[in-house]
């Protein structure tokens, strides 16, 4: 197996390796305190760099929002690339995919529900680097196809496929109305930037996924 250096030039690998460090300084310091009350001083005191060396890597401190659901909808894919995926049926798909954001939520709360709250969509403003891809996930092809294609990934993207796929294997009712239902499953997205809000304690996210859902799914039977 090639190692890094025989793929990426330093400059690369050292990019690649003080994006991640900050990222993973930020996931250590929402143990301890919300999104919103760290600083970038802070930010950089733990990571050991530079105020200017940060904002060389990030434009500002919510672009790291965007880099952490860049890395976790990278993981995601790949998930959905495995054959155990590939065979379930569309609503099984789009369940699986809630259920990782229910699991992420759990994970990081903080960071997670300050970024809905935040993004209006899961955008592509922030690009993963092949050495970035190496690093993370040194398993696959970091090949600038590759790279590419899994930049372009988007949650958008991916319901609007599985409800196409959905209709297409007649799961799903052709008639349904693809770009509300489509807008109403992203909206349920963002939903988790409120629940803890409005959501009656007993009740958690998962729960109110699937009930939504299953209403959903009601209403596009064939």
């Amino acid at each position: 197996m090639r190692s890094l250096v025989d793929s990426f030039s330093l400059r690369e690998i050292n990019y690649a390796k003080t994006r991640l460090n900050i990222l993973q300084v930020v996931m250590e310091r929402i143990s301890v305190k919300d999104f919103n009350e760290i600083t970038v001083d802070e930010i950089c005191r733990f990571a050991e760099i530079s105020r200017g060396t940060f904002f060389n890597h990030f434009a500002t401190k919510s672009h790291i929002f965007k880099y952490y659901i860049k890395l976790w909808g990278v993981h995601l894919r790949l998930e959905m690339e495995e054959k155990s995926f590939i065979n379930k049926t569309a609503k099984e798909k789009i369940k699986f995919v809630y259920h990782k954001i229910v699991e992420e939520n759990e994970k990081y709360p903080s960071l997670f529900s300050s970024y809905l709250k935040e993004a209006i969509e899961f955008d592509n403003e922030i690009k993963l680097t092949g050495a970035e891809i190496a690093y993370q996930f040194p398993n696959i092809s970091h090949a600038p196809s590759r790279v590419e294609e899994l930049n372009e990934f988007s949650l958008g993207k991916v319901l609007e496929t599985l409800l196409k796929e959905g209709i297409e294997k007649k799961e799903f009712s052709k008639d349904i109305n693809l770009e509300y239902t489509l807008l109403l499953l992203i909206s349920m997205i963002f939903s988790t930037a409120i629940a803890d809000k409005y959501m009656p304690k007993h009740n958690d996210l998962h729960d109110y996924y699937e009930y939504s859902l299953n209403h959903i799914f009601e209403r596009m039977k064939v």
